[in-house]
């Protein structure tokens, strides 16, 4: 007889003791039974008011050296706010500003385009997450 082998008198534990299995299925079938009707009540939602209108949309690409870009043409800060303020003086026709910086702008020139924005008059401003 080898040094590895070990002879056992007790037999293997062939049975799995359920009970605790039992008791978690049951809490678990309290908790749905509980919240079954809970989740089922219908929620009433305010309605939209749909009056045809779309909002315009402006874009605006701030390039990686800072410069800003309105219809594939740079725009000095004179020009930004004068265009600004033009579309901000056109009452509920007001475009919505949607900023698309380049990866590289540094952050302090997207906040001061905000800024202008801002000041300017335009509330609904959207800035486009530059891809990887």
């Amino acid at each position: 007889m080898s040094a590895l082998t070990v002879r056992s008198t007790e037999s293997p534990l062939a049975e799995i003791n359920i009970t605790p299995l039992i008791d978690v299925m049951l809490a678990l079938l309290l908790i749905f039974m509980i919240s079954a009707p809970l989740v089922t009540k219908k929620i009433e939602l305010p309605i939209g008011s749909s009056d045809g209108k779309v909002s315009r949309t402006v874009e605006l690409r701030i390039a990686a050296d800072g410069q800003v870009i309105f219809n594939d043409a740079a725009l000095s800060p004179i020009e930004l706010e004068a265009q600004l303020l033009s579309w901000a003086g056109q009452g509920e026709n007001t475009p919505t500003l949607q900023l698309a910086p380049d990866k590289a702008v540094p952050h302090q020139r997207l906040i001061d385009v905000l800024a202008l924005a801002r000041q300017s008059g335009i509330q609904g401003i959207s800035i486009e997450t530059p891809r990887q």
